[in-house]
């Protein structure tokens, strides 16, 4: 199908840019002497790999949120498990490398364009008609980023807009998906460490994690692999992008180090790690499990937060008898009715033991010390729903970088259609 050849300032769109905006193309190659109109516009060629004002670039931003969300991740973990100072030590300092790195990464969402287009290349270029001895571009040809976007020449500025936004909120969900999933991966890692025994418990933990990201890589490329076979099939464009833009079985971290994010990491913290039965884990019940105890886990949540709000009754119903001289405890019918809760069963026995004289009896005397028992125990609730929260969360997350693949894929597909809707646009200059 004919195309038209491509002037400078056509706008561009990108798959990894975070804003809606879209840019124009600009001529870099050294020469330059062919011009459309009267010599005010360049015809680019396949050495023209620029654009007039940077995007913001999806790539250091969602290396930014991820590592940010991975520092707090682990911090979080850190105060749930209320670790030792050298357990402080150590994640405070994998915790501040982290968030170290999230910044550096902030510095860069802005300065990545330039470098990386001129360390990347035009695909689909016209094969035999060169300007000053390069490669005509053309409404077909896509600029890919050497940071992994891909860029196309519109030319109609309402439908490089309208797919410029759209990219730009798949893009921004994405990143959401993947701090996400990198804030549990941070939490779940301090607590799974922190709960397993032993050395094979602490080996349990890595061999899941490492598993874990193993299975995104793999899960990921396949989710890829599907889209990219089942979508889109009349558009020519989609099917050449696919071409020239391969999916990579290998994983980032492997790839390229440097520019890795721990958004495939997982919540490794599901992973029961009792430390006493070998690979398998089992439930206060018995029966063997792989990894989270569903039922057991909707006990714990249940019974945490029982505790917290029969905690808080007690306390307030403390409230009432906190001026009471102990000796006319006995008196009071507060104090009375207090007791009685108490020895109907009405407070769990963790709220109440240091009121518990030694025949296991309630004494309306001993009810001023069950204050520190209800605030420990209280607190001690708040940590076990954060565990509970962030293992649930973890769980959850683990679909998370599936989503990222989705909506990255999807980004792919409306610049696509954007090439697609723009085919009636152009210049009178076009190639055969």
């Amino acid at each position: 199908m004919s195309a038209s050849y491509i002037p400078k300032n056509v706008y561009a769109v990108c798959t990894f840019q975070t804003d809606g905006t879209p840019r124009k193309f600009v001529d870099t190659r050294s020469e330059i002497s062919v011009f459309y109109s009267k010599g005010s516009r360049t015809l680019l060629t396949v050495d023209d790999k620029n654009i007039d004002k940077e995007f913001p670039c999806k790539s250091p931003k969602n290396a930014m949120w991820s590592f940010l969300a991975f520092g707090a991740g682990l911090l979080l973990g850190a105060a749930l498990l209320a670790l030792g100072p050298v357990g402080w030590l150590i994640v405070g300092v994998v915790a501040a490398t982290s968030i170290g790195l999230g910044v550096y990464h902030a510095t860069q969402i802005s300065h990545k364009c330039s470098g990386s287009l001129e360390k990347g290349n035009w695909k689909i270029e016209h094969p035999t008609v060169r300007f000053n001895k390069k490669n005509a571009i053309t409404q077909n040809s896509m600029l890919i980023c050497d940071a992994g976007g891909i860029l196309s020449p519109i030319f109609s500025q309402s439908v490089a807009e309208k797919y410029a936004k759209k990219i730009d909120s798949l893009n921004n969900k994405e990143i959401w998906a993947n701090g996400i999933a990198s804030f549990f991966g941070g939490a779940g890692a301090v607590l799974a460490f922190g709960e397993a025994v032993g050395v094979w418990g602490v080996t349990k933990v890595a061999l899941w994690m490492g598993g874990t990201m193993g299975a995104v890589t793999v899960g990921s490329y396949g989710e890829k692999e599907l889209i990219r076979s089942t979508a889109l099939s009349d558009n020519q464009h989609y099917q050449n992008m696919n071409d020239v833009d391969n999916n990579e079985l290998l994983p980032g971290y492997l790839t390229d180090p440097a520019g890795s994010t721990p958004g495939d990491l997982g919540s490794p913290d599901i992973l029961e790690v009792d430390g006493k039965t070998g690979w398998f884990a089992k439930d206060p019940e018995g029966k063997l499990i792989v990894f989270f105890n569903g039922k057991q886990y909707v006990k714990n949540i249940k019974g945490n937060y029982t505790e917290l709000k029969q905690g808080s009754q007690l306390a307030n119903d403390l409230k009432k008898i906190e001026n009471v001289n102990p000796r006319e405890m006995y008196k009071n019918p507060d104090a009375q009715q207090i007791v009685k809760d108490i020895r109907q069963g009405k407070y769990s026995d963790n709220l109440v033991k240091s009121s518990i004289d030694g025949n296991q009896v309630v004494r309306p005397r001993d009810l001023n010390k069950v204050l520190p028992d209800i605030r420990t125990v209280k607190l001690q609730n708040v940590k076990n729903l954060g565990e509970l929260t962030v293992k649930g969360g973890g769980l959850i997350a683990f679909a998370f970088p599936f989503v990222a693949t989705w909506f990255s894929e999807q980004a792919r597909m409306e610049l696509a259609n954007a090439m697609a809707e723009d085919m009636n646009n152009g210049i009178a200059v076009v190639s055969g």
